[in-house]
């Protein structure tokens, strides 16, 4: 498996470029998907200057996918908006689908999809994205999760911290967090 590791620039960078192709659409609130669109959403909140509602859709677990991809939160109302739907990253498209169907099933045609980072495989392609990463993508805000998650699939605390060692994290990120766990 390989891994690309996100830095805090990149992500704002990415914020910036895609936030001026949005100010040119009307949007009346962003719907984010959490937990990954949560940073990108409070982003684009900001420079879009748009409130944020939330939908839960659970689809990861230690960098594995699971069985099933499934909503456990819904916002209270969404009649009458035209919402941008923010996630992270379109991976095999199936956390993009379950949500696209469940706003159609609940009369909701306005809004767009965005993901920043797609994969070249994923289907559905969300409406507007930036890059196709087709590595393993390790935000900036998964530190512990991804560390945890090292030490799993290398076995060991010291296999685990050469390979983010390698992957681009630091010394102190790698101490703090498994001093911490």
């Amino acid at each position: 498996m390989k891994f690309y590791k996100l830095s805090w620039q990149e992500l704002q960078a990415d914020c910036y470029k895609l936030a001026k192709k949005l100010k040119k659409q009307k949007f009346d609130r962003i719907l984010c998907i959490s937990r990954g669109g949560l940073v990108w959403a409070r982003m684009f909140s900001d420079l879009l200057n748009l409130p944020v509602s939330h939908l839960t859709v659970v689809s990861y677990q230690d960098l594995k996918q699971q069985k099933e991809t499934k909503i456990t939160e819904v916002p209270a109302t969404l009649e009458n908006q035209n919402m941008l739907v923010v996630d992270e990253i379109a991976d095999s498209g199936k956390t993009l689908k379950i949500v696209i169907d469940y706003l159609h099933s609940i009369n909701i045609y306005k809004f767009k999809t965005l993901a920043p980072i797609i994969r070249k495989f994923t289907k559905p392609k969300p409406d507007i994205y930036l890059k196709i990463i087709n590595e393993w993508v390790i935000f900036p805000y998964e530190i512990r999760e991804t560390a945890q998650a090292f030490i799993k699939l290398f076995t060991t605390k010291a296999k685990a911290k050469k390979k983010l060692l390698e992957v681009g994290f630091e010394n102190w990120e790698i101490d703090e967090i498994f001093q911490s766990s």
